[in-house]
């Protein structure tokens, strides 16, 4: 006697944010068979707890930014000062050991080359004269760690002819 399959979906989701956590079986023959419901819930509960951790974590909800520190002007062709701290919320990152790589919304922009920052930097750096903007207008200034994606700042500099 052939029997029948019924299909249902037994889904156990955790979703929080972007983190989604599906647990699914697609037929009668599939679905694990437990004299009592309790294990599915309880592996759901026991998923959804470890996501959760994993997202409130230090490591998940604190996101590093550069915060740049630059005169609102500057004049075309004269080189100013800017500083780059790397902040994680409010704090300084004290421990970064990780290069900046520059760019600018300004074609013609004189930028610092990669800088490596370390531990001795204490999350800060400052660029004496190293930044020239050359065409008049808003200009940005923008940085970026390379081997953490996402960690990134900008500012805005008027420039003068």
């Amino acid at each position: 006697m052939h029997q029948r399959l019924e299909m249902r979906k037994q889904v156990c989701s955790a979703n929080l944010g972007m983190v989604r956590i599906d647990a699914r079986a697609r037929s009668q023959s599939e679905r694990p068979q437990f004299a009592n419901p309790r294990p599915v819930t309880y592996l759901c509960s026991a998923l959804s707890l470890v996501v959760l951790v994993l997202a409130t974590s230090d490591c998940g909800t604190r996101h590093a930014t550069l915060n740049f520190t630059a005169p609102s002007t500057a004049t075309a062709g004269i080189p100013f000062t800017v500083t780059v701290t790397v902040m994680i919320g409010s704090d300084r990152d004290t421990i970064i050991d990780n290069r900046v790589h520059f760019a600018s919304s300004d074609p013609d922009a004189v930028l610092p080359a990669e800088y490596y920052f370390t531990r001795s930097d204490a999350g800060s750096h400052t660029w004496t004269n190293g930044f020239i903007l050359k065409t008049p207008g808003s200009q940005t200034i923008s940085g970026k760690i390379i081997e953490a994606t996402g960690i990134n700042g900008s500012t805005n500099v008027a420039v003068a002819p």
